[in-house]
């Protein structure tokens, strides 16, 4: 057991280490961006059909007054959460405290299940894509095996987002939200926002902004959840999970904390805003969304 650890740590400590001290590293123009990225949507197999949104009303951001009387999801596919990245990325969700003030503990089941849907990600077209295009600008190691580690940390890697307490990760933030008593912080993901809408967590309020780029969308929403209340949240629809952590892996690393100029499937330009977050001498995935 200890082998097996040490092997990890020395992973992760090489991934960081060619992360940190490549050379030659190429710049990565806007336009480089945008092929990337169309191309990847094109690409994005496992992005989910037929989703239906009821849209009903505008809002305005800031607005607590519901304006949407009926669920923002109106039809979603009986198939769209068996896909081979959704299902593992569905197993993830109740490893995860809401809360972000309170001490996250991983156990050995959960770091299988975190390895398993890195495993089912890298297996994907659209997360080996943005892979060699990060080699082939000096900003990836080629090993499979490093880049794996290297997204397990800035993805999976526990850190502390205020009060002293590692209880979040960039996976947790994006991907599930974050509650920190008072707050909600993150949420971009439509998996979690259409489970939280049928157990009644979520409370659709209306809409603020909608950009269609193919078949999937971007959807910028004031959000009440659990009696907690967000001015505004960007939540990307239908996209496969490896596509947004595949652009927001390269937009991370080509224009950390500002805004990633990118492409829909059919050419509909749009952003991609991500923001770094240093803990204990490590830089992580503070937060990444879709937006204009």
């Amino acid at each position: 057991m200890k082998f097996v650890t040490v092997i990890a740590v020395c992973c992760i400590i090489g991934a960081l280490h060619v992360e940190a001290s490549a050379v030659e590293r190429a710049i990565i123009t806007d336009a480089e961006l945008q092929a990337l990225s169309q191309q990847l949507h094109i690409d994005d197999v496992n992005a989910v059909q037929g989703v239906v949104l009821n849209l009903q009303s505008t809002t305005t951001s800031g607005s607590t007054i519901d304006k949407a009387p009926q669920p923002l999801f109106s039809s979603v596919p009986t198939n769209a959460f068996t896909g081979p990245t959704v299902s593992k990325l569905l197993a993830l969700f109740d490893n995860y405290i809401e809360n972000c003030l309170v001490t996250e503990v991983v156990t050995t089941e959960e770091m299988a299940e975190n390895d398993a849907f890195l495993d089912s990600i890298l297996a994907t077209s659209v997360m080996q894509q943005a892979h060699q295009f990060l080699v082939s600008k000096g900003w990836a190691d080629a090993s499979v095996a490093v880049f794996k580690e290297y997204l397990r940390q800035i993805w999976l890697g526990q850190y502390n987002r205020g009060g002293g307490f590692r209880g979040s990760s960039g996976f947790e933030h994006i991907f599930l939200g974050e509650k920190d008593n008072t707050t909600i912080q993150g949420y971009h993901s439509w998996f979690k926002y259409y489970r939280d809408e049928q157990t009644g967590k979520i409370n659709y309020l209306g809409y603020l902004h909608k950009t269609d780029l193919g078949v999937s969308s971007t959807i910028d929403v004031p959000m009440s959840w659990d009696g907690l209340y967000k001015s505004i949240s960007s939540i990307s629809v239908s996209g496969s999970p490896e596509i947004e952590l595949a652009l927001a892996t390269v937009c991370f690393l080509a224009r950390p904390n500002a805004k990633c100029q990118l492409l829909g499937a059919d050419g509909t330009p749009y952003a991609y805003q991500t923001y770094t977050l240093a803990y204990n001498g490590n830089t992580y995935v503070g937060s990444a969304y879709a937006t204009y």
